[in-house]
């Protein structure tokens, strides 16, 4: 493909804040159209420093970012005129109202007047701020400052959406808000680049996700690849049978079963995450005349990948 036909290009990035410290140290990557990107790492791995590249707060020391296949760093503004961004914790001006806001930065974005009016409500609808279009942003909830703060960054209508820990700080109802909102962002086309340390989280918004640690990128891939790539190493089961100690000390003894432990009134077994291991312990508890509610391998999740990639790149043993 060409350069033109990805929403995102990252090439061979790098960027030292100290001489000889990298923050980031020969990162490439694509960003498909409509898609949505998860950029996973934990804090200090260089995920806000390419995202402050891409929108062009900072230089790189190596490298180059593109936009819709315009190099940000020789062309930054027809580069970013296509770009939203939500970038680290925004400043929130407690006595404004959301509408003096987004006139503001409307202004600033260069629309025009009546455009500006027409697009307020519009998107305070999307974030579902509609109601609080006149109100002062100071009363406004952690939850409802990040939907405004967002309402700011499509105000322009952009094509691509770029957003450093959107959800930060947010409770299991403002982070389930965010992610509606950025899936209905997708169904209109929208490409979304979002950096995060929740990995809970990004597995249940985003479709691909990449993996940085230690200033170099560590994966790529669709989440529902991720997954298939991992095997479940923890099979819970819930037996009929009291669960006694002499049933855990009989489960222990079996030569399949690697480890167990209890969890309320299930049993976690741990095995080699074979299949066939599966089915040979289930037909062994069968025989012993285990009476078995249920039997199911546990899901592997993106923390589990994460740390089996980190401790093949560290060389540890997990």
């Amino acid at each position: 493909m060409d350069t033109a036909d990805y929403a995102i290009r990252i090439e061979n990035l790098g960027k030292e804040y100290v001489k000889g410290v990298k923050v980031l140290d020969g990162v490439s990557f694509d960003v498909l159209k409509g898609d949505i990107v998860g950029y996973l790492g934990p804090n200090g791995s260089g995920k806000t420093t390419t995202i402050k590249i891409l929108t062009n707060l900072l230089t790189p020391t190596s490298g180059r970012a593109f936009i819709k296949g315009i190099d940000v760093t020789k062309n930054p503004k027809e580069a970013l005129r296509s770009v939203g961004a939500l970038i680290e914790v925004p400043g929130i001006y407690d006595y404004l109202t959301p509408n003096d806001l987004l006139t503001y930065f409307g202004k600033i974005h260069g629309m025009d007047k009546k455009k500006i009016e027409e697009r307020i409500p519009e998107v305070l609808k999307k974030v579902k701020l509609q109601d609080w279009q006149h109100k002062k942003i100071g009363a406004f909830s952690t939850g409802m400052q990040r939907r405004l703060a967002i309402s700011n960054a499509i105000l322009h209508e952009p094509e691509i959406l770029i957003l450093d820990e959107p959800v930060i700080g947010l409770d299991p109802k403002g982070i389930k808000e965010i992610r509606e909102m950025l899936k209905d962002f997708q169904k209109i086309g929208m490409t979304i680049f979002l950096s995060s340390h929740l990995m809970h989280e990004v597995s249940e918004t985003c479709d691909k996700v990449i993996f940085l640690d230690g200033a170099k990128l560590l994966d790529y891939d669709t989440v529902d690849n991720i997954k298939g790539r991992l095997k479940a190493q923890v099979i819970v089961i819930k037996f009929l049978n009291p669960v006694t100690p002499e049933l855990l000390t009989q489960l222990n003894s079996m030569e399949l079963v690697g480890s167990i432990e209890r969890r309320n009134d299930d049993v976690l077994i741990g095995f080699d995450g074979d299949y066939e291991t599966s089915f040979k312990i289930l037909a062994q508890l069968m025989a012993m005349n285990y009476k078995i509610a249920s039997f199911a391998p546990e899901e592997a999740n993106l923390e589990d990948f994460y740390v089996s990639v980190m401790s093949d790149e560290r060389g540890v043993s997990s």
